[in-house]
This record gives C-alpha cells, structure tokens and sequence, in this order.
C-alpha cells in the first residue's frame, strides 16, 4: 500500500512576533526547512517578498510510517511585521530529492488538496496587536456526530476575508474533545486498525499490560467487542466505550483521520450486511460529511494560527471526574496505560505546539523511547508514565492580543471529601461533591503563569476555559437542585450528566473570581465549550471590593449534536420561558460560613457571611433564544463599543448574538 509523503497538515501552531510554529505529519524522514514571504497589494497584482527567516525542525518517530514534526522559523533579524498578510512554504528533503508544498498540489489552486484560497499563491496567516481582531473558537468534534460539521464554516470565513485583516480571524481555540476517543463509530474499528498496522507497525503488548487481557483477545479486534474490557480491566464509565481507542497507535490514527483528507482515500467499507452492527449504515452517513469536509478543515489549520487544549474525550469520557473515579482508574494497570498512550497522542498532535518550550529534551526522548521500543514493565516504562501523570504544565498562554490564559480543568483539580447536604423528597441528605476543577496548586502555577508573560495587571485578559464558568442558571440550578441528589440512592448521575460546572463547586467557582480579583482585571473575556450549547453572558462580579465585569461566549458542539429537533426546542422554550420573561438581569448571592459555601437568599444580610454579589444577563439571538443546540462554531470580535458574538452554524448561516454593550 502507498501511503502518501504528508500525512496531516501543515498546522500553523503558535505564532507571534519572534516565531511561527508549524506542525506537519509525515510518512518519511525528511529533512524540512521554511520560506516565509510578506504579500502587498500592487497595481500589477499581488506582490510576494521572502522575509529572511532561519528555521529548525524538532522531529519524533512515532511509528515506521509516522514522523510528527514541529518546524520553529524565527526572523534572522528583525522581528516578524503585525497587521501584515504574511505566506509561507515548507521544503521537505528525503533521499537527496526535495520537494516543496507544490509538490503534492498544495499550492495548486482549484486541485482539491489545495491550501490557499482564491487570488493566493501560499497559504497565509497574519500576526494581529489589536484586540479588535476576530477570533474563532469552539470544542465537541465527533467524527459520526449527528449533523453538519461547523469547523468547515471557518473555511468559507477565511476565504470571504482573506485579504481583509480587520475582519479575518488571526486565531482559532479549539476548546477540548477534538476527538471522541470513547466513542468511535463502527466502520471505522477495522480501518484504525489498518492505519495502525500500516503507519505504526509493531505496536505495545496489551498482555503484557494486562494478563487478564489474554481471555478477552477474541473480543479486542471486533467491532463493538470492547465495552467489557474497558468497564472489567480499566473501571472506565463510557457507556459508549464499544471501541474504546486503546493503544497509542490507534489515537494516533484517529489524529490523522480528523485534520486531513489523505488517509480517508484508503477507506472503503465492505463488510457482509449480515455481520453489521445496528446503526452501522447510519453511522456510515455521518461519517460521510465529515470525510468530505476534511480537505476545508485541513485548510483552515493551514490558514491560521491554532491553539488546543482537552477535555476529558480527547482522553476517556468521565476522565478525573471524581477521586472515586481517579482510585478505581489509576489502580488498573490497563487504564493507567490507555490514559498515557492518550496523553502522549495529545501532546504529539496537540499539545507540543501550544508553547513548545514547555517540553523540555528529556520529556521528548521520553515519550520517543516509549513509542520506539514500547518497553512495558521496564524502567523506561515507569519513566514514561510517571512523566506523564506528574506532569502539571499543560495549561499555557496564546500570544494574542489580549493574551489568552488556556486552563488545564482536568489534571490540575481537586476533589473535596467533605459531604454536601441536598434536599430530595423533602428529606435532607448528604452526597459526594462535585469536583474543584482547579485547585489551590492549579492557582498557584497559574499565578506565575502570568508573572512570567507579558500580561501586566488590570489588563485585558482573555480566559479558555473547556466548561463554561457561567452556564445557563435554570439547566445548571435544576440539575444540581433535583437530579444531583439522586446519586444519593446509587444512580450514576455524576457519570452520566457529567456533574462538572464550575458552580456545581462553589469552591472552585469562588477560586476562580477570587483570581480575577486578585490580578484586578479591566475586563475578562471567557472563550468555552463542552455542553452542547451555545449562549453569551455578561456578569457584573462585586467581591472584596472589587468590581469585575465578565463575559463569557460559549460554544459547544462543532460536531456532535446532543439534542434532536424535539428535545432542543424544548430546551430553548423552557431556557427562553424562565429567564428572558425577566428583564432585568438575574442577581445571586453566595455566601461562606464554617468552611462551606451556599447561595443565600438576598433577604439574608448576615456578617458572619463573607460573600460575593453577582449580576448575571444573557445574550439573546436573533430569533429570541438565548441557547443554540446546533452545530455551531463561534466567531467573537471585541469591537470598540461592544463584544459581536456569531455563530457559524455552516458554511452558508450564521447566527448573531446581541453584542455586549460596555458602559
């Protein structure tokens, strides 16, 4: 089988104005060197200049068909030019030939594998100092999700706008759950499979891992054969864990399968109808529109300059959900293992590219001993998993203007032992509480996070956040008031309602406005995903004297739509019935008394109480909601006088939020 030179990519990375990243997955060794060019506007046309540039090149051998590669250019002496339409090209030497973009028609315009949009002979990005510049931003991509894929929608933004650099969007954040790697669709088992033996080659011993695993090999390879190895040998709680991803290979391939068109070209279906699972033919249309629209989708991460962080699907459903979870899970030699091979496919596809100094060599000759030799039960092997689980710097902050502080909601949390008391059935009983989705040692790394960048206090700051600090009050106040309790009896709510909003918490939520107020913010924008919604909010915060005004866009999922036409317009009605009849926005009061935070009535003034006082009003769009349950991207732009939030439904409708007004 030929497996073509360019697996994935080229993925513009972190960029700035002392270097471009770039990422690039490939089937050889190559050797790989960069042009950057600036692009004027003439009388004769466009006008192309090489910008002097020096380029080094860190490559990982991943598999004997699998070379990741990340490609840092830095100005030879000035810096990079802002505001400026910039292109750039890749030259790739294998066995004394060269080849540059072109060759594989990259650069050919109209070919279907072409990077550049229309009048371009490159593709191109821009480096942008003013806040008003558009971003995109959006999480929840499943490859057989319901509906149509809205990343695709960012192509035809970028093709309307690619010489306009005041509406062009200079940064895309793709906000957790690039991939469902719990939930893969059935027609794809058997050609991951392929891709893994073809691109990976000799793959880890799950035996070794497991001797348990030995009774089960009859069900490893099978479609939907893996549910009970994932739920008996790891205590995973997907209920959709049928073809739970497992080695490092096979996360590898479902990277390559999700931002490029190039492998799809070898998948061909052809099982007996007989033998098909149920739904088999339906997931088989799904995953049609999402093939279809990886070439636009490998464009737009051609085209602009990317930052990702995950969610729990990136890993497993339910991942660090609770310190039960964590116990049951860690203590598996099996679900410790497909939680690194998990971490170590984001970092190579994700997470090496956010701010590459972070992963210093010895955390890189890590994960490459591990993949090379896959020495299970040995010292390296120890070495790479204690790497992995310690390791505590996987949030970062995007040089854009503001700054954007990426959070790390998984790793960096903390679980409260103490009981919360609920009322259900008029009874008052005590059950586990939520999670701290960050916890005091998060804060603290966060803290010199900010320190060490150029972010200065009361500044502008733009937050990522992958769940929403604000979700819409009358879904999280009935979730957490009438359904949470249940978990009180043995139902697994927390598992399957993903019980992990900030405010279900209060003491993570008061952590996280205590560090806006501690860093006096001017104003703090929150980018978020993860609940299959989409919806706009401003609170107006007072807390310890200090007034903070925050706005949150939210948009969730790019692809994966939770709710059928009945159940999403229902959910709007009901959402639209008990908030938008109020006019005036909505205020809480939370208090803190012996150790414990509550909502308080706003009649309750009393001073043993420290606590904060909030305004919360939401957005509405166009046609009255104040939700949005399709597939969705989200497109913001900080304007003079207001915040303009739009959603890219798909490549032909968008949906306008009312903009934030700032007094």
């Amino acid at each position: 089988m030929q497996i073509p030179m360019i697996l994935s990519g080229p993925i513009l990375r972190r960029v700035d104005n002392n270097q471009v990243t770039i990422w690039l997955a490939t089937s050889e060794h190559v050797s790989i060197t960069a042009e950057v060019l600036t692009i004027h506007k003439s009388e004769k046309g466009l006008k192309y200049k090489p910008f002097p540039v020096q380029s080094q090149t860190k490559t990982i051998n991943l598999g004997k068909k699998l070379f990741v590669h990340l490609i840092n250019i830095s100005p030879n002496q000035k810096k990079f030019p802002v505001e400026q339409l910039l292109g750039y090209n890749l030259y790739l030497e294998n066995n004394s030939q060269t080849y540059d973009l072109d060759s594989f028609h990259l650069l050919t315009a109209n070919h279907p594998d072409s990077l550049v949009y229309e009048g371009l002979d490159y593709p191109t990005f821009y480096i942008s100092t003013k806040k008003e510049s558009p971003v995109l931003y959006g999480s929840c991509r499943k490859a057989h999700g319901k509906g149509q894929d809205a990343l695709p929608s960012a192509d035809q933004v970028l093709q309307q706008h690619r010489f306009d650099l005041n509406l062009r969007p200079c940064s895309l954040f793709m906000l957790g759950d690039q991939i469902y790697a719990d939930d893969i669709a059935d027609p794809l088992v058997p050609y991951l499979q392929f891709i893994t033996h073809e691109i990976i080659g000799e793959n880890e011993d799950l035996t070794l891992v497991e001797p348990k695993l030995q009774q089960y090999l009859h069900l490893l390879y099978k479609i939907q054969g893996r549910q009970e190895i994932i739920e008996t040998l790891c205590n995973f709680t997907s209920s959709h864990a049928h073809n739970h991803l497992i080695s490092f290979g096979e996360y590898a391939a479902m990277y390559l399968l999700s931002w490029s068109p190039v492998l799809w070209n070898l998948f061909h279906p052809n099982h007996e109808k007989e033998q098909l699972p149920e739904r088999y033919d339906e997931q088989l249309e799904e995953l049609h529109d999402f093939r279809q629209n990886t070439a636009k989708v490998r464009r737009v991460l051609a085209n602009i300059p990317t930052y990702m962080i995950f969610d729990d699907h990136d890993i497993t459903d339910d991942w660090n959900i609770s310190s039960e979870w964590n116990k049951d899970v860690y203590g598996t030699s099996l679900g410790k293992h497909i939680i690194c091979n998990g971490l170590t496919a984001f970092w190579a596809f994700q997470g090496w590219g956010n701010q590459p100094d972070t992963f210093h060599d010895d955390f890189i000759e890590t994960m490459q001993q591990y993949v090379k030799r896959y020495p299970i039960g040995s010292q390296p092997y120890q070495k790479w998993q204690d790497t992995l689980l310690s390791f505590d710097s996987w949030h970062f902050i995007a040089p854009t203007t503001p700054l954007t502080l990426c959070l790390d909601t998984r790793t960096l949390r903390e679980y409260d032992s103490s009981k919360a008391k609920v009322k259900l059935l008029h009874l008052i009983n005590e059950t586990v509480k939520t999670p701290i989705l960050i916890g005091q040692k998060g804060w603290t790394l966060l803290d010199q996070l900010l320190k060490d960048s150029k972010w200065k206090k009361g500044d502008i700051l733009r937050i990522a956040s992958p769940t929403p600090l604000y979700g819409v009050d009358v879904i999280e106040s009935f979730l957490k008031k009438q359904v949470y309790p249940f978990q009180y009896f043995g139902a697994s709510v927390q598992y399957q309602l993903d019980f992990e909003a900030w405010k279900y918490n209060l003491t993570g939520f008061y952590s996280f406005l205590h560090f806006l107020s501690k860093h006096q913010l001017r104003k703090c924008i929150i980018l978020s995903g993860d609940v299959h919604y989409a919806s706009a909010v401003k609170a107006n915060v007072s807390l310890n004297g200090e007034e903070l005004s925050i706005y949150q866009v939210t948009s969730s999922p790019m692809k994966n739509i939770s709710f059928d036409w009945l159940t999403g317009s229902m959910i709007k009605l009901i959402v639209r019935l008990n908030t938008l009849r109020r006019n005036e926005p909505i205020p809480k009061r939370f208090g803190k008394k012996d150790g414990a935070w509550t909502e308080l009535e706003n009649s309750n003034h009393d001073n043993a109480f420290t606590y904060w006082e909030e305004e919360i009003s939401y957005q509405s769009l166009e046609h009255g909601t104040i939700v949005e349950t399709q597939n969705n991207l989200g497109l913001l732009q900080d304007k003079k006088t207001a915040l303009q939030n739009t959603l890219l439904i798909n490549t032909e409708e968008q949906l306008h939020f009312d903009p934030f007004r700032e007094s």
